[in-house]
């Protein structure tokens, strides 16, 4: 019999980049002999239903079949957590953004890696493409850019839904995946793969399955940097006192954040004294990520997304991301769960293994 292997892509409002990325996919080519069934599943998180126009111009006759479906309930969380509903009986989902685009030969490395390390879960690095006229400083900085961060084979202790194979095993186990209080914050991803790898399971880097994206002009200042290394500071410390709450938790995340703090510093005068722009701009993320690792302890976050899903609230908020397991909820909220299991409203971290 076949490998299933489903790739998972969530969308907002974005027809163009998701055009894009779905011409790319449907020009991916597997090794000759390759027993490997591959679909395409949508998951449009706008209410009115946008992607569609898209979608149809994706009909018959394409070499991957896609499915897709409308997740009315805002927030990035929920239609992840619908992907991996519609993938339960695949082998393995392929998370990927609908701003990426996969160059030639992408989907036959990363399963050729999945298939020669064993490991559950494979992922690969996303080199961002710079628009033109971007400031200086974004070209010798890695915040767009992640390759070369690691080497292949190379065992990982989180990951991210941007690039990244996931087996069937893993989303059978970490169930539900992805917590509703990261429903504008951004780091439901990283919440889900620390479970997974608390869980036991094997997180594996691939160089050479590589993905581009496309860094939007919105992305290429300081002011984006600032935020973003905001966020990533608080969602970190949030997923891991959700994980495992209790004093330890709180103690061990506040020594991390405040070294985060000391060490940018450090950094800051060591780029000062040797001239090295790419010393400042490490500084820069590594004191704000800190920052915002000690607002995650209580509870504080920067709400990215709340915005472009046109919510009650201004993304400049950094609104409190409530502690309970309900964190994120609205009334109505639709259940994402697999039937007969518990909704995302009653997320199971108090059970992790």
């Amino acid at each position: 019999m076949s490998t299933c292997v489903a790739i998972a892509v969530i969308t907002f409002r974005r027809p163009a980049l998701l055009r894009g990325l779905l011409t790319s996919l449907q020009a991916q080519e597997l090794a000759p002999g390759s027993d490997y069934s591959v679909r395409i599943v949508v998951v449009d998180n706008d209410a009115e239903g946008s992607a569609a126009q898209v979608l149809r111009e994706f009909g018959r006759g394409t070499p991957y079949p896609i499915e897709s479906v409308v997740e009315p309930e805002p927030g990035i969380p929920f239609a992840r957590e619908r992907s991996v509903e519609l993938c339960w009986n695949d082998d393995a989902l392929i998370f990927v953004d609908d701003d990426e685009v996969a160059p030639p030969g992408w989907l036959q490395t990363l399963l050729q890696a999945w298939e020669t390390t064993g490991a559950d879960v494979v992922t690969g690095p996303v080199k961002g493409n710079l628009p033109p006229g971007a400031p200086q400083w974004n070209a010798y900085s890695d915040v767009h850019d992640s390759t070369g961060r690691h080497t292949t084979g190379e065992e990982l202790r989180k990951a991210y839904t941007n690039n990244t194979l996931v087996s069937r095993r893993v989303y059978h186990a970490v169930t539900p995946g992805f917590h509703p209080a990261f429903r504008y914050t951004g780091s439901s991803d990283l919440h889900f793969f620390l479970r997974v790898h608390r869980a036991g399971f094997r997180i594996v880097w691939c160089e050479e399955a590589c993905i581009a994206e496309d860094v939007p002009e919105a992305r290429t200042t300081l002011r984006w940097l600032v935020r973003r290394a905001f966020r990533s500071g608080s969602g970190d410390t949030i997923s891991r006192l959700l994980i495992r709450p209790g004093v330890i938790s709180y103690v061990l995340v506040l020594a991390y954040a405040s070294a985060r703090v000391i060490s940018a510093f450090g950094l800051a005068l060591a780029g000062l004294l040797l001239g090295r722009k790419t010393h400042l701009l490490k500084a820069v993320r590594r004191f704000f990520s800190g920052v915002g690792s000690l607002a995650g302890i209580v509870g504080i976050n920067h709400d990215e997304y709340r915005e472009r899903h046109g919510a009650e609230h201004s993304a400049d908020g950094g609104g409190v991301v409530p502690r309970d397991l309900d964190g994120g909820a609205r009334p109505g909220a639709a259940e994402l769960a697999a039937e007969g299991d518990a909704s995302l409203a009653d997320h199971p971290d108090a059970r992790l293994p």
